[in-house]
């Protein structure tokens, strides 16, 4: 959606919103004022209707008193007391008269005992006994009056007694009003609501009286109504009503009147005033969306504008200009847009050359050399060659951590310089980064690569002057030929680095790429990323190189050695895979699970009766592991082994990698009672001062000590000088590399505890293992079973 109609669109929306939310306001609080002033008019009005039925009955009653004295009345009842055949005819006629000239439904005289004498209802013949016999009091006699039901009709019933004279009762007059649709119409008139009476269960009442028209009455007749006396709401004829709903007697009962106003109908008188509230925010709503799109024009015009010379600006043409006439904030984005159009202008220029440039030695970055040797390549004819040699200094980084890192840059300054003096025509050079320098030779042969690495080795012959020290660089020099070496210039560039830190492995100053050689190529990174697998598909296995007690010439332990059998390449060595593990942090896992497998194989080998110790070897990784330790223990307890059967070997440079992490760890497992065992003792770099701190058992000498004991005196010294030292340190010794039975003797004279080497048996599987132990003429370990 384009600004304008953003602008226009919000302006509107928000004025709507404020529209429907005030007519939302106006019409609730219409609603709730009408309907609170129907709740009074409605309790007004029972007040009115309950006046008039009052003074009704006081009327009638009045009026049935007056007659219950008539003399013609008295006359009439004496004659048929005296003839009451003949009489009763007469009475009739009397009470007929009566009941015409004061508007009631019907007359009766009753007898004292109240069965009917005469009447004129067709209801109660004479003869018949009142339906409401509680109406008769006897003892004393008095009127009395009710709203009854007869017939489907609503009556107000007086009685009378009629004395001649008092206390002498003669009978009873009963005079009964009937409460029509007429009298329903006349207190609906008065009240100002509409009135029904109504007896009956709720969803089958019955409207004995109403001034509501048929229809009305007929679905009134079916509704369920609340039950109890009060206010409340209800549809009636799809338009809501608020009734008021009462028992029409003092006493209660199924007689009820209900008194309704359409809630509706009285909303209906504001409706004027809602059509024209809508008609002004109508025309509210049309000014103000003129005026918003009249401000949309406004800031909307002028962005175009600016919208257009920034698509050129995008396309690349940083001349093209902003023109606007627009005065205040947006004139400000105008000039300060162009502002930032010619300092865009100038940094495209910074960012071309920085691009392509190294800004410390003005060389040729990476970017520049990826892009020259590409074209070198296109343009080589068959029959030649192109050469990359990739140049990187030796101990640089001591250099910066000495003389800072200033000095450094000038270092870098001084040999690009000499670089950029050597070069030959149609030669590149360029600084990849840090302290690499990349050369790219077209036009080569193989027999031409070494004399060009020397040619630019030159460089390095004379010292750099660098704060008044004169200092000598060296740098290994890594050489990729295209196309022996690869076709592309990332190819070559990567085979030059893989050949550059091979000349650094080999102390050379210069190497020349061998696929054979490669340690970063496919298949070694498919080991890296199959190794996690390789533990949990069982493709490792565990093999044992025996251990021998020199003086007992006796067996004593076994040292676990992992053995990767890939499916696909076969046989890895660990040399190979052990390095990959530690640096993709599976070294853990993998010591684990050689945990698990030793101390499952010492279990079984304590079944068979052997008190054959296990070692396993641990890294620098797993002694950093907080919860090494705990999985030792755990280990120990689940296969139900003595913790003094495990050795665990540490090498002196796990340990000198985090000597305080190591400390905890070791003390750890030594207070479980496992034995602990430095290995390789005497090519790391571990003093006396942290030696005394471990808690160890044992050292192991290095076999490279031990192979040419016999013959190399100096040897012979530090092997009879490590025995000494471990057992001035109360430390057992183990000699690795014991291959002959003359060592194992030298051994033995100079005081050496244990051997291991292939005098004894190269490390063997478990069933090969198993067959050597059941064949070895060396002593075996025995301890009671069970």
């Amino acid at each position: 959606m384009s600004l304008r109609g953003k602008i226009l669109g919000f302006f509107l929306l928000l004025l709507l919103a404020v529209m429907v939310l005030l007519l939302a306001l106006v019409y609730r609080s219409t609603y709730s004022h009408t309907l609170q002033q129907v709740q009074a008019q409605l309790g007004s009005a029972h007040g009115v209707l309950a006046n008039e039925l009052q003074s009704r009955r006081q009327a009638q009653s009045a009026l049935a008193e007056l007659i219950a004295k008539d003399f013609t009345l008295l006359g009439e009842i004496a004659d048929l007391v005296a003839s009451p055949q003949q009489e009763a005819q007469s009475l009739s006629a009397a009470l007929e008269s009566f009941a015409s000239r004061s508007q009631a439904s019907f007359a009766l005289v009753l007898a004292p005992e109240g069965q009917v004498l005469a009447g004129t209802s067709a209801e109660l013949a004479p003869g018949a006994h009142l339906p409401w016999n509680d109406l008769l009091v006897l003892d004393e006699p008095d009127s009395a009056e009710r709203l009854v039901v007869l017939d489907g009709r609503v009556l107000h019933v007086n009685l009378t007694p009629i004395f001649a004279p008092r206390p002498n009762l003669m009978g009873w007059l009963l005079m009964a009003f009937e409460l029509d649709d007429a009298a329903a119409a006349h207190l609906a008139e008065l009240s100002g609501a509409d009135v029904a009476l109504l007896d009956g269960a709720p969803g089958a009442y019955r409207v004995l009286a109403s001034n509501l028209d048929g229809l009305s009455r007929a679905e009134l007749a079916t509704l369920q109504l609340p039950d109890t006396s009060g206010v409340f709401r209800f549809e009636l004829q799809h338009l809501e009503q608020v009734a008021l709903r009462a028992p029409l007697t003092e006493t209660g009962g199924a007689l009820q009147v209900l008194l309704m106003r359409s809630l509706s109908a009285e909303l209906a008188h504001y409706q004027p005033l809602q059509w024209q509230l809508a008609a002004i925010f109508a025309i509210a709503l049309l000014f103000a969306g003129l005026g918003a799109l009249w401000i949309a024009n406004t800031v909307s015009r002028p962005l175009a504008q600016m919208v257009e010379s920034v698509r050129r600006i995008a396309g690349g043409d940083y001349q093209a200009s902003v023109a606007t006439r627009a005065s205040g904030e947006v004139g400000l984005l105008a000039r300060e847009f162009v502002a930032m159009q010619q300092g865009i202008a100038e940094r495209e220029k910074t960012i071309s050359f920085l691009a392509y440039r190294d800004p410390l030695t003005q060389l040729a970055n990476r970017n520049r050399f990826v892009a020259e040797l590409q074209l070198a390549l296109a343009g080589c004819p068959a029959g030649e060659g192109v050469a990359v040699l990739l140049m990187d200094l030796d101990n640089f980084k001591d250099l910066n951590d000495t003389l800072g890192h200033e000095a450094g840059d000038q270092l870098l300054c001084l040999l690009a310089r000499r670089l950029q003096e050597l070069l030959r025509d149609g030669e590149q050079l360029a600084r990849l980064g840090g302290d690499e320098f990349a050369l790219l030779i077209p036009h080569c042969h193989p027999g031409s690569v070494i004399p060009a690495a020397e040619h630019y080795r030159s460089a390095l012959q004379q010292p750099f002057a660098v704060r008044g020290i004169s200092m000598t660089l060296n740098a290994t020099l890594g050489i990729a030929l295209h196309p022996d070496h690869g076709e592309s210039a990332g190819s070559l560039l990567q085979h030059a680095e893989v050949a550059m830190y091979l000349g650094k492995a080999q102390r050379s100053p210069y190497a020349l790429y061998r696929p054979e050689l490669d340690r970063h190529s496919l298949v070694r990174l498919a080991l890296m990323s199959e190794l996690k697998g390789a533990v949990e598909q069982g493709q490792l296995s565990l093999y044992f190189q025996p251990k021998l007690d020199i003086r007992q010439r006796c067996l004593m332990g076994v040292e676990c050695l992992v053995r990767w059998i890939h499916p696909v390449h076969g046989f890895v060595p660990p040399d190979e895979f052990i390095p990959l593990a530690e640096q993709t942090g599976n070294v853990c896992a993998l010591t684990r699970w050689v945990v698990r497998t030793a101390l499952a194989q010492s279990r079984a080998w304590q079944e068979q009766g052997l008190a054959l110790k296990t070692a396993v070897n641990v890294s620098a990784l797993d002694l950093a592991d907080p919860g090494f330790a705990g999985f030792i223990a755990a280990q120990l307890a689940e296969h139900a082994v003595p913790p003094g059967s495990l050795v665990v070997e540490i090498t002196e440079s796990a340990v000198m990698a985090d000597p305080e992490q190591a400390l905890g760890q070791l003390q750890q497992l030594c207070e479980l009672g496992v034995r602990l065992s430095i290995d390789d003792y005497g090519t790391g770099y571990s003093s006396m001062a942290q030696l005394k701190r471990l808690p160890v058992h044992e050292l192991k000498i290095d076999k490279s000590f031990v192979l040419d004991l016999l013959s190399n005196p100096d040897d012979d010294i530090i092997v009879r000088s490590t025995v000494e030292l471990g057992h001035n340190m109360g430390l057992k010794v183990v000699a690795e590399g014991v291959e002959t039975d003359a060592v194992l003797q030298r051994l033995d004279q100079l005081g050496c505890d244990i051997a291991q080497g292939y005098l004894l048996s190269k490390p063997l599987a478990p069933v090969a293992f198993a067959e050597w132990l059941a064949k070895t003429h060396w002593g075996l370990p025995r301890r009671a079973v069970g």
